[in-house]
């Protein structure tokens, strides 16, 4: 109901009901009977006048409730917005839109589908309300079949008030939570859309039993998400723009370093290559001056292997210098997806603050995290990889999880490799341990936790 026809309500019907009290009482109060009359009417003037104000403060209350709801919405979505402007690595902010998503609507569940250009084929799957066992069980993530290849219409959404219901679904996977209402909006980005997002279950409270009230979404909450999507939008180009700029500055710091191997290293290798076979014809005629030679490109060689790790060693200062823990591990993640084939998932850290390491404790984790993905790329022949950092109290935990072939970890820890040996000791030295879960063909379960601050050191003699 519009305000102007509340309005008009207000004038309209007090007038009427006034003049049918005025002519009831003239029709049929005989003048014997005034007094009676009178009191009549002001009765029923009086129980109108409540009827009316009763009639009309619910439909204040109703409003003002509404624009109260209204309100705490425009300040969610304000903060949802805050929230998505302070991250810029684009799988950092993909997954922060599905959990911000699921907050909004109060859904028990969310997930976003990026779908392949022109096309329902789903590339990548982000989901928010499993846990990373649970959708380890699920298997492979969904390609785009059933009511999560249906693409909502580009200014419009979809309302599922019962999954299992709907004729286009076609069920759900095994060890998959069950689901029964699902809302459906398009993410669009410059043009086309760049995925889907998905919100199911809307829970907003407890039974005394402990169950929970699952609520159908409305056309509000639709409203609402399809606000979000627009902002979600502006933050995923933001994003996608800071890696093209991230992958020319790396272009350009890779073809810097091929010109310093050139124009450095390269030549002091040929010159004391020159030395060498100089050395090599004087040495049975002039053994003092060969000997020179040989002593001249040692020296130049040690000289190139000291280049070399000063520009080794320059190119990762230079990489993860001033950035946390979670930043630099959400690199090597997007540097694996982006060498490989692989569906590369980073958690990071919901709130970044909560884990800060200092440098030399950050270069080891992050070394076995590095350590851990190399074999990955190179053996595990996998599909998805999850890369979870999360801090558990005064504990850090890193998991690093693939669906690949797996191996014998018995047979690889007596082996010659010492790519487990190290990640061990890189372990010991953090005051942490590592668990590594995995057979042949069921894929790997890394896990290092760590205490959040190092052991203290131990007075001499104790």
């Amino acid at each position: 109901m519009s305000t102007r026809t509340l309005r008009w309500m207000a004038i309209v019907l007090p007038l009427f009901f006034m003049v049918g009290v005025i002519y009831l009482r003239v029709t049929f109060v005989p003048p014997e009977r005034s007094l009676e009359g009178n009191i009549v009417t002001v009765v029923a003037v009086a129980l109108g006048a409540s009827l009316f104000s009763i009639f009309f403060f619910r439909i204040i209350d109703r409003r003002e409730e509404e624009i109260t709801q209204r309100g705490r919405q425009l300040e969610a979505l304000h903060e949802a917005a805050v929230a998505l402007t302070v991250e810029m690595d684009l799988q950092v902010v993909l997954q922060k839109i599905v959990d911000i998503s699921r907050t909004l609507l109060s859904a028990k569940y969310g997930a976003l589908g990026v779908v392949e250009k022109g096309t329902t084929q789903i590339q990548q799957f982000i989901t928010s309300g499993i846990e990373p066992e649970v959708r380890a069980h699920i298997g492979a993530p969904p390609v785009g079949l059933g009511l999560l290849g249906m693409v909502a219409p580009r200014d419009g959404a979809l309302i599922i008030d019962d999954i299992q219901k709907d004729p286009r679904s076609v069920g759900f996977p095994p060890h998959h939570p069950p689901m029964r209402c699902l809302l459906v909006v398009p993410i669009t980005s410059k043009g086309e859309i760049f995925g889907n997002l998905y919100v199911a279950d809307k829970v907003l409270s407890l039974r005394p039993d402990g169950r929970e009230d699952v609520l159908s979404f409305v056309r509000a909450d639709a409203e609402l998400l399809q606000k979000f999507a627009t902002q979600a939008a502006i933050a995923i180009e933001n994003a996608q723009l800071l890696r093209k700029t991230q992958e020319i500055t790396v272009m350009q710091e890779r073809e810097r370093f091929g010109m310093a191997l050139h124009d450095g290293i390269m030549q002091s290798v040929y010159a004391a290559g020159l030395s060498l076979q100089e050395a090599k014809y004087e040495i049975g005629t002039n053994t003092q001056h060969a000997g020179r030679r040989i002593d001249q490109a040692v020296d130049s060689l040690g000289q190139v292997l000291r280049d070399l790790r000063n520009y080794i060693m320059g190119l990762r200062t230079g990489r993860f210098q001033g950035q946390d823990v979670a930043t630099s591990l959400g690199q090597l993640a997007a540097e694996l997806r982006a060498n490989t084939l692989m569906n590369v998932v980073y958690e990071a850290p919901t709130k970044l603050s909560v884990i800060r390491l200092d440098e030399a404790r950050t270069e080891e984790l992050l070394l076995i995290a590095q350590e851990a993905l190399n074999n990955i790329r190179k053996h595990a022949q996998a599909r998805n990889v999850l890369v979870s950092l999360k801090g558990e109290g005064e504990l850090v935990v890193l998991r690093i999880m693939d669906d690949g072939i797996g191996f014998d970890f018995e047979a690889a820890a007596g082996g010659d490799g010492n790519g487990l040996r190290n990640m061990r000791e890189r372990a010991r030295k953090l005051g942490g341990d590592l668990e590594i879960d995995s057979l042949p063909t069921r894929g790997t379960n890394l896990r290092v936790q760590m205490p959040l601050q190092p052991a203290p050191t131990s007075p001499a003699g104790a």
